[in-house]
Order: C-alpha cells, then structure tokens, then sequence
C-alpha cells in the first residue's frame, strides 16, 4: 500500500504547490511526471496479486489499487491485466501486445506515445462520428486496428468506460477553469510518465525483441543507478520467471540465482556480468 501511498500523495502535493504559486510550472510538470510514473510499480504488481499475495480474501486490495493507479496513468487496469498477462505468455511474440508499442528505437516510441497523447482523448469522439477517423493517416490507423486485435475484444471493450472518465475530467475541468491542473498538471505529465514507462518497462528489458524461450525473451541488463530507476527491473528477467515477487527483492533474488541463470544461457547484460563467475 506504501507504493501507492507515496507516489498519489507526492502527485497532489506538486499539484497543491503550483496552484497554490510557490512552484514554477515547468519544475511541477516534470515533478509530476515523475510521481506519476511511479503509479504503474502497483498496478503492475497488482496484476500479479502480489499485493494479496494471492489470498482471495484480499483481492479487492489488487482491484483497488490497481484500478487507482491504472486511472491516474490513463490505463485500464482490467485491460491492462489481460494484455500483460498475455504479454507474459507470448513476450517477443508475434502476438504479444507490447511489440507493437516497444519494439523499435526510442525515438520511434517517443513519436507513439506522441501520437497516444494527441488520440487517446479523442476516442470517445471517433466513437460516435467514425467519418471522424478519415483525419487519421492510414498508416497510424492500421496500427491502431493492429494494436486493438492483439489487445482482443475483452481488453479493448474494459477500456472504454475508463477512456470515456477521462475524456469527462478534461472536458468538464476545462470547462470549469481548471485546464491547468487538468491538461497540464495531470494529462501531459501522465504521458511523458508512459513514455518513460515503455522505455524502461517495454523497451530496455526485451531490445531488440528478437528472440524467445524462457532465459532470452527478457535480459537482465544493469547500470550505475539502474536499481533506483527502474525500481528494480534491471532485473527484469526474475520477474518473468517468478512475476509474484515484489519488485524490490529482485536484485536479493539475482544474488541468489545470478550463476544458475548465466549457466541456463540468459542474456546478462551491463555491470550484472561483473558479478558472476568467470571460470
């Protein structure tokens, strides 16, 4: 709960600080991003009832948390549940859902989350005026057919309501005066958030996203400071193989199996290596 606790609390505080003028506007933009971003460590693991530790007794907490942390980083945490399972199962893929939005080089991935940013509130519009969708270039709207066969009926359908709750908050919200906190406190920094979020979640862990199997669909790969800021997912290939451990026991679990890995053939990348054996 702390996860959650301390990034939503961070969140409202730059946003109290600059509305109330003792922060400037760019310093809170990106401060915001930052808490922001750190929402997604509980909805991940909320997926994988780390939360609950898979008691059914406290599933709620995973839905709650999940579902807070998902609607503050403009996700679904339903959808977002049966696209990362599913990811999991098929990583690299060619039907896992993330390729499609990691594979590629940052900056490719930079100009999807640009285009997320300017269509995802645009949905609910496209919704009820298709002759609307002709604006979209053909390519980018092939992709957004891709992307939603790969997601499936079932996550694409979970997403709506949440797309249409946002769409109300930034368009009553600006209706009121509130278009700063809004557009600029919440909705822009939310999107640099997911744009760091693809990169060291989606991106980093599984470049060039070219191979499968159990010890080389996913890398560990770590460098000065990694540890801090991907919270643990340098490491990210203990998670596919144990996805219920919190993520901040990743790097005590590397220790621990760091040489049966290397001896299984798993990509190690970056300062990891230092730590195996050589002979």
């Amino acid at each position: 709960m702390f996860n959650i606790a301390w990034c939503v609390s961070g969140w409202v505080l730059i946003v109290s600080l600059e509305l109330a003028g003792k922060l400037p506007l760019w310093l809170a933009m990106f401060l915001a991003a930052v808490f922001l971003q750190a929402c997604y460590m509980p909805m991940h693991e909320s997926v994988h009832k780390t939360l609950s530790g898979g008691r059914r007794s406290l599933a709620w907490v995973d839905r709650t948390v999940g579902a807070l942390a998902g609607w503050l980083l403009c996700e679904s945490f339903k959808a977002h549940r049966i696209t990362h399972l599913k990811h999991h199962t098929h990583t690299n893929d060619e039907i896992d859902p993330d390729v499609l939005n990691s594979k590629g080089s940052p900056s490719q991935i930079l100009g999807r989350v640009v285009a997320g940013t300017v269509l995802y509130p645009l949905q609910p519009l496209l919704a009820v005026a298709p002759p609307l969708r002709r604006l979209i270039p053909n390519g980018l709207a092939a992709r957004l057919g891709q992307m939603a066969e790969l997601r499936g009926p079932e996550a694409v359908a979970a997403a709506r309501p949440v797309v249409l709750s946002h769409f109300a908050v930034l368009l009553v919200g600006t209706i009121l005066g509130y278009g700063e906190l809004v557009w600029l406190l919440w909705y822009v920094p939310v999107w640099a958030a997911r744009f760091w979020l693809s990169l060291v979640f989606g991106w980093l862990p599984h470049h060039p996203h070219a191979e499968t199997g159990r010890y080389r669909d996913t890398r560990v790969f770590t460098f000065f400071g990694s540890t801090f800021l991907i919270r643990g997912h340098d490491y990210h290939l203990l998670h596919h193989l144990f996805p219920v451990v919190p993520h901040y026991r990743l790097r005590a679990l590397w220790r621990d199996i760091g040489e049966h890995l290397n001896e299984q053939g798993a990509r190690i990348e970056g300062r990891a290596t230092r730590s195996l054996s050589t002979g």
